[in-house]
């Protein structure tokens, strides 16, 4: 591509000719509460930021929305704001999910998965298309429509695919977390009973898969709790529609029995708090106590009579890959008169050991690093 067509398809795909941190975001971070050592910066802007990926080897950053739209990002001097920021795509059906495994693209959206037939950190001038298709037949409702896509370490593609409802019995293509090859074969699941999982990831030493799931509303404030799910064999059920949390039985279901094994959450979190994103943290950056713990951004109540969430937790583990205990890591994106300035959505580490945090409510992504 010569660099005039370059430039002529760098405006049409929407490129930011400012760094992202052009903008005064410092009533937002000037709010945020982390522990000692610990700052917060602004690495990039985009509108309404969702799931994040960095690729290899290079370190472009892809994010995805719910509005149609994939941007990249690409830090080229590392200092920790992205110089490059770029829509690479538009029109998609709510492409939530992004996800590389050497080098490609894969792409979750409400009705369909598919990858991109070009290595995703080649020349980021280029439009994300043709996309290849190589999972559909998915539902289609809009409602927990919104894909969380990965690769785990046996290379497998992991999706997870919400209930369409708030409580409601379960299709065979519907709350449930599953896996295939990068291909689109071998379809098989890996979690049942799962009502909304916008998250998952693999923990470093035991290899074991947990996700987040979200609890049903209109049960009042404090019921059900949000979840954190540990899978330690392949086609466990998790609960849902018949429970929310550890005993909570879901209305409806007050007087049901499930037909099957049950496998209760390993924490649970302040109901309406809305769990998204894990990362289980592997890098340097960050003093070694935090090594192997995960981090989980909370979007935050829309229903609750007293906002919660609005934070990012901290969960501790032991040497043995069980989970121990749950913090606060950092808060303040909501203010004591209960508005909110910021959502945090997705959780991804960079290279250096550093967290960047989407916020789809503030349009940016976030980078937490410590001793800078």
């Amino acid at each position: 591509m010569n660099r005039l067509s370059a430039t002529v398809s760098a405006v049409m795909l929407g490129a930011l000719a400012l760094p992202a941190a052009a903008a005064d975001y410092s009533k937002i971070l000037e709010r945020i509460r982390l522990p000692e050592g610990f700052k917060i910066s602004i690495f990039a802007e985009m509108p309404k930021a969702r799931s994040i990926e960095v690729g290899k080897p290079l370190g472009v950053v892809y994010v995805g929305s719910r509005h149609g739209y994939i941007y990249s990002m690409v830090d080229y001097d590392r200092d920790g704001v992205a110089d490059e920021v770029k829509k690479r795509v538009d029109g998609l059906n709510v492409p939530n999910g992004v996800a590389m495994q050497d080098a490609i693209l894969y792409v979750g959206m409400q009705d369909r998965i598919a990858y991109w037939p070009v290595p995703a950190e080649f020349d980021t001038a280029l439009p994300i298309e043709p996309l290849v298709t190589i999972l559909d037949g998915i539902d289609e409702g809009f409602l927990h429509g919104w894909r969380y896509i990965d690769f785990g370490p046996d290379r497998k593609l992991y999706v997870s695919l919400g209930a369409p409802c708030n409580i409601c019995e379960l299709k065979e293509n519907t709350g449930k977390i599953i896996r295939m090859d990068p291909d689109g074969s071998n379809v098989e699941v890996v979690a049942d009973g799962v009502r909304n999982s916008v998250g998952f990831d693999w923990h470093p030493v035991t290899g074991e898969l947990w996700f987040t799931d979200n609890g049903a509303d209109g049960m009042g404030d404090d019921i059900p709790p949000d979840e954190l799910n540990r899978v330690t064999k392949i086609g466990q059920h998790f609960g849902f529609p018949y429970y929310g949390g550890k005993s909570v039985k879901l209305t409806g279901y007050e007087d049901k029995e499930p037909p099957f094994e049950v496998t209760p959450p390993e924490i649970e979190f302040q109901a309406h708090s809305a769990n998204l994103g894990i990362d289980f943290y592997t890098g340097d950056m960050f003093p070694a106590e935090y090594r192997n713990d995960a981090f989980v951004a909370q979007h935050g109540s829309w229903n609750r009579t007293e906002p919660v969430g609005y934070r990012i937790m901290r969960i501790r583990f032991d040497e043995n890959g069980n989970a121990v205990g749950k913090e606060v890591f950092a808060d303040g994106w909501l203010g004591e008169d209960g508005a909110a300035v910021g959502r945090p959505v997705d959780i991804e580490e960079l290279p250096d050991g550093s967290l960047l945090v989407s916020d789809d409510f503030a349009g940016v992504i976030y980078r937490i690093s410590y001793g800078e």
